[in-house]
């Protein structure tokens, strides 16, 4: 029974792919695509350099750069000659060459995205051999609001009894991963929502997270007390193992107002301070 030709281009491949590795005497294990910088942070407009490394001795074979963003992956430089505007490669061409780093200018917002260094190996098609650990970009400036975690209030002031609306709206282009609502900061910082379906008692989602490109991400919080008060962070994660967190809005803090529950009943308070315009009066019970 003939082989399918897919089937038997697949299998030229990987028997291809096997000598090659003999001839060269280099295994995958062996062989690493050295990306040293794990996370660069950069202005609109700033000039940014991805550093790749490889060992000389490799697969014959082509090198590129792919921006993923995502679920998406793009082609972003290739090492062939072609023209990419603003890209360009930081050492020249050579045998043997071992420096793949290239440099990206006037960076904006949109180039915001994880970068990997690709090895290739010659097959029918070309076969990705080893790619690089990656490096993730975060450019900010005035023009990248629509790349941002948004929470449109700095600060909001409510009454003990209230509701509260945090307002929250997250690109659809971000990458895979939950998004969680945080009170404080550091060791302080406590869960406060999910929109997993945990138990958070007087929490509830606005926006239909489950609908396909939704960016509301806004909570309700019903009941405000005096325990309330504080900064509230919404903060979108990136899918990992675990969780990376990827990028957190700037904080809402909030401020309650009204009288405290925890005073004993029947036990008035000894002094009430009260101002009045200029005038302050103090009353003795």
């Amino acid at each position: 029974m003939p082989v399918p030709v897919p089937s038997f281009c697949r299998l030229l491949s990987s028997l291809l792919l096997a000598l090659l590795l003999k001839l060269t005497g280099i295994s995958g294990e062996e062989f690493q695509v050295n990306q040293p910088e794990s996370l660069l942070s950069a202005e609109a407009g700033d000039v940014i350099t991805l550093v790749c490394n490889m060992p000389a001795l490799s697969p014959a074979g082509p090198v590129l750069w792919i921006k993923e963003t995502g679920l998406e992956r793009k082609l972003i430089y290739s090492f062939n000659g072609n023209q990419f505007p603003r890209i360009s490669q930081v050492v020249s061409p050579k045998a043997n060459q071992t420096d793949y780093s290239i440099r990206i200018s006037n960076v904006s917002p949109e180039d915001t995205g994880t970068y990997y260094c690709v090895k290739l190996i010659i097959a029918f098609p070309n076969m990705e051999y080893v790619s690089g650990p990656g490096t993730y970009v975060s450019v900010n400036g005035t023009t990248d609001e629509m790349f941002k975690v948004q929470q449109p209030e700095m600060s909001q002031t409510v009454s003990t009894g209230e509701t509260l609306i945090l307002s929250c709206s997250i690109p659809d282009s971000f990458p895979k991963g939950p998004v969680l609502w945080f009170k404080g900061t550091g060791r302080k910082r406590k869960l406060i929502y999910n929109f997993k379906g945990g138990l958070f008692p007087r929490v509830k989602k606005i926006g239909n997270t489950a609908k396909a490109g939704n960016t509301d991400f806004s909570i309700r919080i019903s009941e405000i007390s005096l325990a309330d008060a504080g900064i509230y962070f919404c903060v979108k994660f990136k899918e990992g193992k675990p969780d990376i967190e990827y990028q957190s809005g700037r904080g809402t803090q909030v401020f309650v107002t009204g009288t405290s529950n925890n005073s004993a009943p029947d036990t008035p308070d000894r002094h009430l301070l009260t101002v009045r315009g200029t005038k302050l009066r103090k009353n003795l019970l």
